[in-house]
């Protein structure tokens, strides 16, 4: 049984902030990338890899008490991934301090949220991506809410999504299109009008089973 199909039969999760904070106190999983598409790593050596990072931003709603995640709408008119659902994120540059630099330095110019907004909790293992791509995703909270800065360049628009539906598997399902001669597989789920997919919702993926090895142990 691959990850994917393990990750689809598994439990929902219903975490707490202080449980994330815990939980990128504890070790991380033995796999050092992940990915959705199992022939991926066979097709794509890993020193052909551009570095990128994303922002997994968590925010914790006061009406609520709810943890809700920020992804944003790429714009329509973009090259690559036009109206795709992402996390705010982009290309390493060489001259940034660190991929955690690039992840913040991505959410300001995307979003306007500046990095003293944040507290960074943690990472989690590389996402690898078919177009070439091994995105460190860095889980970060958003302790200090200002009014979003939309460049509208790159975001259409900005969507707060409940964390617990995002951790629970039952709303995810597989999906596969072919590119080029070859079929690939990917995750998707849907919410509120939103679909959510590849490289993303296999990030989400990889928190759930980051928190889920937490958890366990």
């Amino acid at each position: 049984m691959t990850a994917v199909q393990e990750f689809l039969k598994a439990p929902p999760l219903t975490v707490s902030m202080d449980d994330i904070r815990a939980a990128f106190t504890r070790p991380h999983l033995p796999s050092p990338h992940y990915f959705t598409d199992q022939q991926l790593p066979e097709q794509m050596p890993e020193h052909k890899y551009r570095p990128a990072a994303v922002l997994i931003p968590l925010f914790t709603c006061p009406q609520d008490d709810c943890i809700k995640v920020l992804l944003t709408q790429r714009a329509l008119h973009m090259r690559n991934h036009p109206g795709q659902i992402a996390f705010p994120g982009g290309k390493h540059d060489p001259n940034d301090a660190s991929i955690q630099y690039t992840a913040l330095r991505e959410t300001l110019e995307e979003v306007g949220l500046a990095p003293d907004c944040f507290e960074l909790l943690g990472e989690l293992h590389e996402y690898c991506t078919i177009s070439g791509f091994c995105i460190k995703p860095v889980v970060a909270e958003l302790t200090r809410h200002s009014e979003l800065s939309l460049c509208r360049d790159e975001v259409e628009s900005v969507h707060w999504v409940p964390l617990n539906y995002l951790l629970n598997p039952a709303n995810y399902r597989t999906r596969s299109k072919h590119i080029g001669n070859t079929e690939r597989s990917f995750l998707e789920v849907e919410y509120d009008g939103i679909r959510i997919w590849g490289a993303t919702a296999g990030i989400l993926c990889g928190l759930y089973e980051h928190l889920a090895h937490y958890q366990s142990l």
